[in-house]
């Protein structure tokens, strides 16, 4: 093996480790419980709105991760640089709970700073292990590294939740924050343990011509936009609805992640497979027209069906988002094979934050408008923050048009891989009965003849004896 072939194993290694530690973080910057601590800082409509997509928000800044890259000169450096403020810059929100500042804008400048820089941590990141993952074994590798992440965020939302149960407060948010803090630290240490790639692929330094010139990239980019308009508009608000309209606490919803979450675990190996057979965008297609059937049904969602139906939600959730999750990116990097990634990562996201603004700016101002709406409909209550449910049902919806305008290795759709599996075992099972007899029948012949064979050689010994 050569020197750097190990190098590459090793750094595969170390990323599945990073990517669980790394969510016993990030599960705090997300959902409800990036909400509740917003709610504990006292946050408006619209600083919820942008606080929850900050993450998405702060990729408009990936256009300086080639210059960062450039002064750099290094991957790794740029990446342990950037996550190195990122995540210690995430401690200075245990020291504010600690001394009792709770100020909105504090916090959400704050998690602005971990958000951008995180995101640059991403973009470093994604090149280098490009290098380290051969392209057969993308969807394998991804599907366990996601498998591993999504393990850990399920206990530590478990363990985060019954931390805020069993101590409400600026108390709770202290010991879930400086967990946070630590888990944060370990990840920057294991980013530090990957090795150097050699770069396998290089581009010119006109990265927006270079981008825009890609056709294929480029109808990518217009799903993207619409995609992220659609996802920012309500996510922040789904949590939002949760905890303030349904009264829900953080238990019945670590509850609900736990559903999701091992729905997911289950999924990830077997999307990863079968996005390596018929085409990792296929499977992507599939979730993200789930995605928009899942926001539908937060829509219907209220205080007098939401036992039956946030089980439900969970389950599909789970189903559509670990196929979402595994194939984006799996996708992108089919687009742009034998090409420098940093660019078109840089451009995408870009082009992903502008819409992620729109959508959280856009979603806490007519949040802040209709959240005292309620409207009773034959003992159904609907709030006024479920019609951005609506509205995001009907973009993510959109956006699937645009996506099945990209261009990439496609065998055929998940509908169609399930339908021609279950069409072939029927058959054997039911169209063709009698082959299923022959069989039977065969394989009885085979054992009949077999114990004769056997008794004949018992036989002869005995004899011999």
């Amino acid at each position: 093996m050569s020197h750097s072939t190990e190098d590459a194993a090793k750094t595969r290694k170390y990323s599945l480790v990073e990517g669980a530690v790394f969510n016993g973080f990030f599960v705090i910057t997300q959902g409800f419980l990036v909400t509740g601590l917003a709610l504990q800082y006292g946050a408006s409509e619209l600083f919820i709105a942008i606080i929850g997509v900050l993450p998405t928000l702060a990729q408009v800044m990936q256009l300086l991760a080639p210059v960062i890259l450039q002064y750099a000169k290094s991957r790794r450096k740029a990446m342990l640089v950037t996550s190195a403020i990122a995540r210690f810059g995430f401690a200075l929100i245990p020291v504010t709970l600690a001394f009792g500042i709770t100020n909105s804008s504090f916090l959400l400048i704050v998690l602005a700073i971990t958000a951008l820089f995180n995101s640059l941590t991403g973009n470093f990141w994604i090149s280098l292990i490009r290098d380290a993952v051969p392209p057969e074994k993308t969807g394998r590798f991804f599907g366990i590294r996601n498998l591993f992440a999504s393990m850990i965020a399920l206990i530590m939302t478990v363990v985060y939740s019954l931390i805020l149960d069993k101590l409400p407060g600026r108390m709770g948010f202290l010991i879930v924050t400086i967990i946070g803090a630590a888990f944060a630290a370990f990840s920057v240490y294991l980013l530090k343990c990957h090795k150097d790639l050699p770069v396998k692929v290089y581009g010119t330094g006109r990265f927006f011509k270079e981008v825009m010139g890609n056709l294929k990239f480029r109808d990518f980019l217009f799903f993207a936009f619409v995609w992220n308009m659609g996802i920012t508009l309500s996510a922040p608000f789904v949590s939002y609805h949760q905890l303030v309209n349904l009264r829900l606490d953080y238990s019945y919803l670590s509850v609900m992640s736990i559903i999701s979450g091992i729905t997911s675990m289950v999924l990830f190996p077997l999307w990863g497979r079968i996005a390596d057979e018929i085409g990792h965008q296929s499977v992507l297609e599939f979730g993200i027209l789930g995605a928009a059937g899942v926001m539908f049904l937060w829509f219907t969602i209220s205080p007098s069906n939401y036992a039956v139906l946030l089980p439900l939600d969970s389950i599909l959730t789970g189903v559509v988002w670990s196929a979402i999750n595994l194939c984006m990116f799996t996708t992108i990097m089919s687009l742009i094979s034998g090409l420098r990634a940093e660019p078109y990562f840089a451009v995408l996201s870009f082009v992903s934050g502008i819409a992620a603004l729109l959508g959280s700016v856009s979603g806490g101002l007519i949040a802040g408008l209709v959240k005292n709406v309620e409207i009773v409909v034959a003992g159904h209550t609907i709030f006024g923050v479920q019609f951005l449910f609506l509205g995001a049902a009907v973009i993510r919806a959109t956006s699937w048009f645009f996506l099945r305008r990209v261009k990439t290795t496609k065998k055929q759709t998940v509908t169609k891989h399930v339908i021609n599996f279950a069409s072939v075992f029927s058959r054997r099972l039911a169209s063709r009965p009698y082959e299923y007899a022959a069989s039977l029948i065969e394989h009885e012949r085979q054992r009949k003849l077999q114990k004769k064979q056997k008794e004949a050689e018992n036989t002869e010994r005995d004899a011999h004896l």
